[in-house]
């Protein structure tokens, strides 16, 4: 009998997945709404191609990496960030005989709950959250998964979500790639549901999302120090340590990270991590930057700025909103400025009649999918005067 042209690719693939912990796709937990398996791609690929053909994902070619311009073509944005995450997540995998479709698709979507502005906009969106009374806190790895799951569409679709596997998707909220970690093994027990989990900080099911976890600092650290170089104009030598260990430029940094990632899982298969030497060299990295990077005078004076220039769009979302009826609220009105009728066009594509959340999370919903220029076209649109005659 002639073998399936996906049947092919399921045998390709659990001969290459030599790592003890690698996941199958075959043995996928599966997604939230069943459907038909694709006749050439496996589950996690399928999933990869989904995120990186959504609107949410093209819209983070506008949003802030860490250097506030992203029309500048020398610095890094959002999409920047994932797709150099994503290269380097699949190289490790290769190397290591993890499942590279499910480490790519993981990277690809990790950032796609990142609003404008980078984590500035994060923490605006943090504090209009919270002062809603809600107990939780916005963080960006949770709203990734709410993109993924409830957000993302394509234009030819009506559906909204991606829905995508189980494990891309604990993959996406369990990245936390803030945290410094020497070493990440993967969780023993499921828990919660994946939706239902309100703090950061959950360590993923599998080796896959583990090193996606740690590739987030791989791909920002020496990136970072890059892009600041070509903005902020001349910074202080780096640390002698990370010049010694790690290197002097990001494409040395990244290798000599990448490396030593590969070597220490190949010792001890059952945790991926750094050895202490590197660890300790990428830590004094992360500090410099932090020191002459995320905390420079003009990053910190525009980051002030942006936070205000949301907190007037977030009220003015919301008094919009409140303004009307419920039953009133997704209906576009020829009349309505533009950036109103984007709203409310927003509102009926995202949300179906009876199944609308609460009006503060539709604002930090709408809010969060901004890219930084329409936030500022949307801020010019409404609030600053426009030219008679």
């Amino acid at each position: 009998m002639t073998k399936t042209l996906r049947e092919m690719a399921q045998e390709r693939e659990e001969k290459l997945l030599e790592h003890p912990r690698a996941t199958w796709s075959s043995r996928s937990r599966g997604r939230q709404r069943p459907e038909k398996e694709d006749p050439i791609r496996l589950c996690f690929q399928r999933d990869a191609h989904r995120i990186i053909h959504c609107t949410a994902f093209r819209r983070l070619r506008y949003k802030t990496q860490v250097i506030f311009s992203p029309e500048n073509d020398h610095v890094s944005t959002r999409v920047d960030h994932s797709l150099y995450m994503a290269s380097i997540a699949q190289t490790i995998a290769r190397a290591l005989g993890l499942n590279e479709d499910l480490a790519y698709a993981i990277a690809l979507g990790h950032d796609l709950g990142h609003g404008p502005f980078g984590h500035v906009g994060e923490a605006a969106l943090d504090r209009f959250w919270k002062r809603d009374d809600h107990h939780q806190s916005f963080s960006h790895e949770m709203h990734s998964l709410r993109v993924v799951d409830r957000l993302a569409f394509r234009p030819s679709t009506d559906e909204c979500g991606l829905n995508l596997t189980y494990e891309v998707r604990d993959g996406i909220v369990c990245h936390c790639g803030e945290r410094s970690e020497q070493y990440v093994t993967p969780r023993e027990k499921t828990g919660k549901p994946l939706e239902q989990i309100r703090k950061p900080g959950l360590l993923p099911i599998t080796m896959e999302g583990c090193l996606v976890r740690l590739v987030d600092r791989i791909a920002y650290a020496g990136r970072d120090y890059e892009d600041a170089l070509s903005v902020l104009g001349p910074m202080p030598p780096l640390p002698a340590k990370v010049s010694r260990v790690l290197g002097a430029d990001n494409r040395v940094i990244i290798n000599n990270l990448v490396t030593d990632v590969i070597r220490s899982n190949l010792r001890t298969p059952e945790r991926v991590g750094f050895s202490d030497e590197v660890f300790e060299a990428l830590n004094s990295l992360y500090e410099y930057n932090c020191k002459n990077i995320y905390y420079h005078p003009r990053l910190s004076e525009y980051a002030g700025r942006a936070q205000k220039m949301l907190g007037i769009i977030f009220d003015f979302e919301h008094r919009e909103l409140a303004s009307r009826r419920e039953s009133q609220w997704g209906i576009v009105n020829d009349a309505d400025p533009y950036p109103v009728r984007e709203l409310h066009h927003f509102i009926s594509k995202v949300y179906p009649e009876g199944d609308r959340p609460a009006l503060t999370q539709i604002v930090v919903d709408h809010i969060s999918l901004m890219t930084d220029r329409y936030a500022r076209n949307f801020f010019q649109e409404i609030f600053l005067p426009k030219a008679v005659g």
